[in-house]
């Protein structure tokens, strides 16, 4: 794994400063949680680390290399592309950084979307993604979620998911079938 870790952070290099920071801010959290939840924490250090390195591409390229890379692509993927950026990312990993911890090529491929049966890695980086602290310092509603990660990640994935829809529906934007998926399996 320190190889796939340096691998990754010379490639970091080459992606904007936010871009890097957010991933930074992305894996620190995600450490502090996985030791209070006694979750591999290299694993998810290292997913969160990936989990946006397709984002360097606009949404166009990112279709078009998702194309390229043979990945499936939904209806709801082909109107909204950034929707493909975890999947992207996630064949990236495995053909270019050479990973093949199906652990973490899960996360970063679901950490947009979740899924029903998540690892516990792969729910450390989608809420670690969802809830780092400059996301929470924009939005002051995702405080709920984030101090739910402490206690209960299932609450907590069911939670960001429900405002997310909400604001996707009041924006009258599109809903990746997954999150939904996602959601009703996470309810108590």
């Amino acid at each position: 794994m320190p190889e796939l870790l340096s691998k990754l952070n010379d490639y970091l290099n080459g992606l904007t400063v936010n871009l890097q920071n957010h991933l930074h801010r992305t894996a620190k959290l995600g450490r502090e949680l996985s030791l209070l939840h006694d979750v591999n924490d290299e694993k998810v250090f290292v997913a969160c680390i990936a989990h946006d390195i397709a984002k360097k591409l606009d949404v166009n390229e990112m279709l078009q290399e998702s194309k390229l890379n043979k990945l499936t692509i939904s209806y709801e993927e082909e109107n909204s592309p950034i929707l493909m950026h975890g999947p992207l990312a996630a064949s990236w990993l495995e053909k270019n950084f050479k990973c093949n911890d199906q652990e973490i090529l899960d996360s970063v491929f679901f950490h947009t979307t979740g899924r029903p049966y998540m690892s516990q890695v792969e729910k450390l980086v989608f809420l670690a993604d969802k809830v780092e602290p400059n996301k929470v310092e924009r939005t002051p509603d995702l405080q709920e979620v984030l101090d739910l990660c402490f206690l209960d990640l299932d609450a907590a994935i069911v939670k960001y998911i429900d405002m997310k829809i909400q604001q996707l529906l009041n924006q009258g934007k599109i809903i990746h079938p997954l999150a939904i998926q996602t959601r009703n399996f996470y309810m108590k």
